[in-house]
Parts: C-alpha cells; structure tokens; sequence
C-alpha cells in the first residue's frame, strides 16, 4: 500500500499543481482498510516533503491531518451529549455530538492521548458489560462520526509504529484494544451495511496488522461470538479470522515442506515414577531405542508409521526426566513438538518452565506444545502468553495413570492421548479428528463428562480458562482486552465498592462464580486449614443474589446443604452489587469469605486472630496462583473494605507462604505462626476485635 500511495504522490505532483482533490484521493486509499500503517505515514511524509512546493490549498493539510491527527475538536455550542453509563455501574464517560468519547459530562474532548486513552478505555468497559450493545440508541449520523472518531484514535497507536508523545507502549497497546472493542460494538449496533460493512474492514485491518498475539487472539474470538457475525460481510470475516485462533490442524505445511517425512518430539517425563511407564509404553508401540536407554539422561526412540494416501512418516522422540525446562527446545528449528507428561507441581513445572523457556521472536510458530499435567488449563495463559503463535494440546481437570506396587506408573493417558496424536499426525488428521481421537484414547478417568483434552479447536472451554490481559477476568467474559488500564488503583479501588447493576441479578452472566467456586475447591486441596471442612471440593456456585431491603449486606453467602449422597455441600452466591469485580477479586474474595464462614459456623475451631490471618493468607494464595498484575493494589484494598490492619504486608504474607509443610501450599498452622511473627504481637492482638476482619458496611 505505501508503495501505492508514493505512486499517487508522483503523479499528483507531474504537473507541479497538487490539488486538494488528489490529496483527498491519497487520503481515501491509506483509509481504505481502516488502519494507516507505519510504513505508510512514512510514504506520507516523504510526499511532504519532496513535492512541499507544488501542493495548492488544503491539500498540504489534508495529509497532514492523517500523518499527525490531532486531538478531537470541541462539538458545537449547545450540542447534545449522550451519558452512555446512566446507571453508574461503570466510571462515568460521555459521546458528544462529534462522536467523540469523554470523561466530561460537558462533552469537552480529551485534551491529550493519555486523557483520549483514558475515555475510550471507559467507553470499552462499558460496552464489555452492556447486555444490548452500547451505541445502540445513537443516531445512524452519530455513530457514523463515531467510527471515524475511531479511526483516528487507531491512526495515532499503529502496531508497527512509535506512541505519540507522553504515552508508553502498552498504553498505546491499551488504546487499540478499547478502539478494537468499541468498533465491535458499533458493528453490532450497525445493521446499516454503509457502516456495519467499513466497520468491519477497520476491524479486520486492525487484527491482521496487530503484532501482539494476545490482543489479536481476544479480538478474534469475541467477532467469531458476535451476533453481527452470523450472516453476511462480517461472518465471511469473522470466518477468515477464526482460522488464525483455532486452525484447522497442526502446522503441517511448516513440518512437511520440502518433502520432509519425519517429525521430531522433545519430550519431558515428570521425575521419579514416570520414565520406565512412559519409555515402555512407547515400545508397546513399535517405538524402538536408538542407542543406549539412559533413565538419568536422553534415550531417543523412532517409529516408522505408514498410512495410506499418506505413505511413511518417522516419528522420532527423545526423552529425559526434569519439570522446570519442559520448553527449553521452543528454539530448536529441528523440532516439531514439545511435550511433558508428569505431575503438576500444583502448575509451578509448567510455570517454571515458561520462565526458564528461551524467548522465541516468532513466539512459537509451527511448534505443538502437548503438556500431559492435572489441570493443565490453569496456567495454559501462560504459555500462551510467551508462545502466543504455538498450537498447543492440554488437560482441563486431572490426567490419571496406574502403577504398580512400587508407585512406578505403568499405563498413563497421557502416553494414550500422545500416541493417538502421533497415529493422527501420520494420517495428515485434522484437528477435528485429533481430537476425538485423543480424548477416546484416555480412558482411565471414569465419570467425565466433559473432553479432558484441550485441543486448538477447543476455543469456548480454551476462552473460559484463557486470561490473556492479566486483568483476572476469563476472556470468555471479556470483550475488553484490558493490558494498561490508565488508573490502576482507582480502578481497583472500585473493585470493593458496591454498585447498583443496570439488570437484574438473574440475567447476570455467573461464569466468575463458578471458576471462583473451583478456586475455593483447589485451594481447600492444597490447605492444612480449609481441608478440615472442604478436603472434597464441596464448593458449589450457586450464583449471585441481590441483597433485599433491610437484609445485611453480605459480600458473599453460603449455604450448608445435602447433597444427593447425603454429604454435606456448600451452595456460594456472591452479591449482584459486585458483579463488576474482576475475576481475580472474586476469586480471592470468595476465598477469604469461605474461610470466614467456616470459622463463624463453627466448622474451624481457631482463635479469633489464628482464623482472621488464615483468611489473608489463604487470599494471598489466590492472587499469587492467578496471573494478575495488580496483587498489591488489590491486597490493598481487600484489608481497607475487611477493616484489617493495613500494616500487614503482602510480601510478609508470601513469605510466610513459604514456610509451609508438606503440600500445605495455601497454608497452615506453621504459615500463620510464622506470619504472626512477622506483622508483631501487637497487630496480633488487634485482631481478636469483633470489627475486624469483616466488610466495612457500605450504603
């Protein structure tokens, strides 16, 4: 496109008049897909310059106007300005009359980008949490001039270009991600095809030039679940894009280039009781050794496997014990997949190993990651975030194995789903039947109903575990790829206070409860304190309420019952006044609540002081297990709204963490002696106050 625009430059300045029409056709062409590109403000500029001479008038200023946009001009005297969050369920923002978003109620515009970044990021959230789109009830001419309004804010953030001046990389990030979700909600407020349709080119333009993995894989899935991309233009894009999230089968076109037959697999075994299960079910299938076996070192074993209409493919694998350098070959060019089958480490193998991983300029492309772990989604946003362009297979709940009567595993799924993957891959499979494939062949789990195996075609489960902005909301949830956001604590601050929602606690979507209700479940696995009453994950979400007159106005509730075996189970609703908390709040919230309830209910027999601090440290461990950016905000403001001492320190709470025993990650008798010891007897003692450690009442 640049090397169009330098042509059109040439040719408008032959005659040495440069009209303003020509400069408006320029203008037009570097528009034309929504996105003004680095390279072509370069090829902008140089037209500038090298023909600054011939240019008759407005014509100068025309493409000036596109290499530097200037910030939104004042609307009219008297024009009307539209409050797009009425009920107060978000931080206020406004629409004048020019289509411009503003945190000013008199709909003055934005004075610099950081203020301009600011009111769009608002205007995102809110169209994030709007049940019916949020430009919706603007006029066809409104939201027209909101879409150009846009277009502007994403000429001045390009992904291959510098941030304006006075604002960072991920601000500039953050600012396409608002523009991007907000362009979405246009389209779907737009049945009109002379905006809907432009709209959707901007959007596409800004996916397919957007360099940063994460956000292009948020903007994709939300257009392939928008109601606009059910039918016409939009789905035929949405269709096109969906490709690039879930495609169809691995990169076979990167492996098979050149005629090449073999894939190579550099697998990693957990240490102890899995080499000797794992090596000998890969010669149960017709792996056999190349060299010496070296159980403490690398033994390779190979396989040749002819299918038909595909001929033979050689499967090559080498093997090593360890748990914290799983992805140490993401670099090698020689190597297809890169695996584990092991233990979790309650997800640090695989955490560790993303930190200890090389960076990969091509963020993994052509690689298939396959880890083999107990509840491998958890941290599947991690390695998504450092290898974004990575195919990658894993586990939702727990991947069993047998042993035998020294502990030494002898038949394992995932040995089963790896060996299904490699028949599948020697067929030329696709994605499609890899994955029946895989979770048909791990049969040891009894009572599943659900596909143990993530696959790349499993997008709406990979959405609902997937966090790729780190603001501790599922994508699934989150139309609002939220990287920066430009007011951290303020943001977070409001986290804790209650809002009255603009729907009914009925129609709200519970999807925080339930992943809340599930952390609460694995944190009560790995504490030597909640166990004593949740030791089988009797947590239930039961979704949220809506406090009634006169009723105290709990954060969280839950409610003692039996369940169908006639044990005892705990149904948790969170209060629709919080539904705009982030996930990562919620989770840690309801954490320190069910801890709470337990101690009141008699169920734990503590102190006052010993129950209060297993709370915040059981909250500790919640944000330390999400990958959030925030935890020190948030611990902030968890012990301002609990009324707890403010002197205690979330590092001296992580510290105390450590001093654990056994599996007691999440915390125990030790943990809290240690963190007693730690904040001094004389915070110690403040928390034996009735007051303390319970929710500030807010009206």
């Amino acid at each position: 496109m640049s090397n169009t625009i330098r042509r059109m430059g040439t040719a408008a300045a032959a005659d040495r008049s440069f009209t303003l029409d020509e400069a408006k056709a320029i203008v037009a062409k570097a528009r034309e897909n929504g996105v003004v590109s680095a390279s072509e403000k370069t090829a902008l500029r140089a037209i500038m310059t090298q023909y600054k001479d011939t240019f008759q008038g407005g014509a100068l200023e025309a493409l000036k106007a596109l290499v530097e946009p200037q910030l939104p001009p004042l609307p009219p005297p008297g024009a009307q300005t539209v409050n797009l969050t009425p009920a107060g369920s978000d931080r206020s923002v406004f629409l004048n009359a020019n289509g411009v978003f503003t945190a000013n109620a008199d709909g003055t515009p934005p004075r610099t980008d950081l203020e301009l970044g600011d009111a769009v990021f608002r205007a995102a959230e809110a169209a994030d949490n709007a049940r019916t789109p949020l430009l919706g009830t603007a006029s066809k001419d409104l939201r027209g001039k909101t879409f150009e309004q846009l277009k502007v804010s994403l000429a001045r953030v390009t992904a291959d270009g510098t941030p304006p001046a006075g604002m960072d990389v991920k601000q500039a990030l953050q600012l396409r991600a608002s523009a991007g979700a907000v362009l979405l909600d246009l389209i779907n407020a737009s049945s009109e095809p002379e905006l809907r349709g432009p709209a959707a080119k901007t959007y596409e333009a800004l996916v397919r030039a957007e360099t940063d993995p994460r956000l292009r894989e948020n903007l994709i899935f939300h257009l392939s679940n928008a109601p606009a991309a059910t039918a016409g233009e939009v789905k035929a894009i949405s269709d096109s894009l969906l490709k690039e999230l879930a495609p169809t089968s691995p990169p076979y076109e990167k492996w098979f280039a050149n005629g090449n037959k073999t894939v190579n697999l550099a697998w990693t075994v957990g240490e102890g009781e899995f080499w000797k299960g794992f090596t000998n079910y890969l010669k149960q299938n017709n792996f056999k050794p190349v060299g010496a076996e070296n159980e403490y070192g690398v033994s390779t074993y190979e396989a040749k496997i002819n299918k038909p209409g595909v001929g033979e493919t050689t499967f090559r694998i080498q093997v090593k014990q360890g748990g914290t350098n799983i992805l140490t070959p993401m670099n090698d060019a020689g190597v297809q997949m890169v695996g584990y089958d092991g233990h979790s480490n309650w997800g640090r193998a695989m955490t560790a190993s993303v930190r200890n991983g090389p960076e990969a300029t091509n963020q993994g492309d052509g690689k298939l990651i396959f880890y083999n772990l107990c509840v491998g989604k958890g941290v599947l946003d991690r390695v998504k975030e450092k290898y974004g362009n990575a195919q990658v297979v894993t586990t939702y709940a727990a991947s069993n194995f047998y042993t035998d009567a020294q502990g030494q595993m002898t038949r394992g799924e995932g040995g089963q789903a790896l060996m299904a993957l490699v028949n599948g891959v020697a067929a030329r499979a696709d994605w499609t039947q890899l994955h029946a494939a895989m979770n048909e062949a791990a049969d040891i789990g009894t009572g599943r109903t659900w596909d143990n195996y993530l696959t790349p075609i499993s997008t709406q489960t990979r959405e609902k575990v997937l966090d790729r902005d780190n603001d501790g909301q599922a994508d699934y949830l989150d139309k609002h790829f939220n990287y920066s956001t430009f007011k951290v604590p303020e943001d977070t601050a409001r986290e804790f206070a209650p809002v009255k929602q603009d729907r009914p606690a009925s129609v709200l979507d519970g999807t925080k409860i339930l992943v809340s209700a599930n952390m609460i479940n694995t944190l009560s696995e790995f504490s030597g304190i909640l166990d004593r009453a949740n030791a089988d994950s009797k947590v239930i979400a039961g979704g949220w309420f809506e406090p009634k007159p006169g009723e105290p106005k709990d954060v969280v509730r839950f409610a003692e019952q039996k369940s169908k075996d006639g044990k005892s189970e705990y149904v948790m609703t969170f209060s629709a006044r919080y539904a705009h908390m982030s996930e990562e709040c919620i989770r840690a919230t309801t954490a320190y609540e069910f801890n709470r309830y337990l101690q009141d209910s008699g169920k734990l027999r503590m102190s006052p002081e010993d129950a209060k601090l297993a709370g915040v440290v059981v909250f500790a461990q919640s944000l330390a297990v999400d990958e959030g950016y925030r935890d020190g905000e948030v611990f902030k403001n968890f012990l301002k709204r609990y009324n707890l001492p403010e002197t205690i320190s979330l590092s001296d709470v992580n510290s105390a963490l450590g001093g654990h025993t056994g599996h007691n990650y999440a915390g125990d008798a030790a943990v809290i002696a240690k963190l007693k010891t730690a904040i001094g007897p004389q915070v110690v003692a403040s928390l034996a106050r009735p007051e303390v450690g319970v929710p500030v009442t807010i009206i």
